[in-house]
């Protein structure tokens, strides 16, 4: 991986460490939803053998788009699994952080914005950090996007016209670097993601405060960031596009891979998932909430805005 065991010296004034993410930009497009949740056989065939795939789309007053896009290359960590909730919101954070003028991101910076900022001593286990780095290097894979139906005025990265070809997320990982007389890891952004070039060329991007993923009572761990990410933004997309205010348990479930999970872990994510509404709540995000059940098994969350 590029950037890795670099023995770098970096002045503190390249870099912007003493401000914190305060709001997440998370991509409202179907481009981006696609990518990151592939079925299995799609991911690998694109990844290995240059499969291309199309994602249908309709965007303002009724216009039908077509994007193709190809997974070109990636690391080790690209090859054990498909991106996944997590990774957008590893994705998401930096993407922010980078919007905000951050020539760069800490890793513990990046896990704090992830659990809501809520203390800036926040710091990384060992197994937090490689979670973070796998996810990591499985953004860095290199995406070709075939934009020529979709947004022809962003500008191309060296490549054909209305074609983009760059990482998912351009970045790389700087090791042993000086900061402030500490030796640290950087995150280093390199350019902005294609992805989000052309979701805001379309004009499909969320915003909201960091500050809504700062939940009482909830672990850090890989699995409530992720449930914590997917279902703020299945809010904000309902509030966004006036879609129908329900959100089911199984649809969470499966976005944050806990449709094979046993009863027990399934009771467990429907109370992080009841926490959140609470959360919003308290918020003024929205008005009230409640269950519905179907068959007699709890089904979905209903919102009142």
């Amino acid at each position: 991986m590029e950037g890795f065991g670099d023995d770098v010296e970096v002045q503190m004034e390249k870099f912007h460490f003493n401000t914190r993410v305060t709001k997440l930009i998370t991509l409202n497009d179907k481009l981006t939803k696609t990518l990151f949740n592939l079925p299995v056989d799609e991911y690998y065939d694109s990844l290995q053998k240059g499969t291309s795939i199309a994602v249908n789309e309709i965007i303002s007053r009724g216009k039908k788009i077509q994007s193709h896009f190809t997974l070109k290359s990636g690391g080790f960590a690209a090859l054990r699994r498909p991106l996944n909730e997590f990774d957008r919101a590893v994705f998401d954070t930096c993407n922010s952080a980078r919007a905000a003028n951050f020539r760069g991101i800490t890793p513990d910076s990046l896990f704090r914005a992830l659990v809501g900022g809520k203390n800036k001593n926040t710091r990384l286990s060992p197994d937090q950090s490689a979670t973070i780095f796998d996810s990591l290097e499985r953004l860095m894979t290199v995406i070709e996007i075939d934009f020529s139906q979709t947004c022809e005025k962003i500008p191309k990265y060296n490549s054909a016209p209305g074609k983009i070809t760059a990482q998912i997320l351009p970045c790389q990982i700087l090791e042993n670097v000086l900061v402030n007389g500490q030796i640290t890891t950087i995150i280093e952004f390199i350019d902005e993601s294609p992805l989000l070039k052309i979701a805001r060329a379309k004009k499909q991007l969320l915003t909201y405060p960091v500050s809504l993923l700062n939940i009482p009572k909830q672990n850090n761990t890989p699995l409530v960031i992720t449930i914590k990410s997917y279902v703020i933004r299945r809010v904000l997309e309902i509030i966004a596009h006036n879609m129908t205010p329900t959100i089911t348990f199984a649809d969470v479930f499966k976005h944050c891979e806990l449709s094979d999970a046993n009863r027990f872990q399934q009771r467990d994510a429907r109370k992080i998932i009841l926490d959140i509404m609470k959360h919003l709540q308290s918020n003024g995000i929205i008005k009230s909430f409640e269950t519905t059940k179907k068959d007699g098994s709890y089904y979905s969350v209903t919102i009142t805005f």
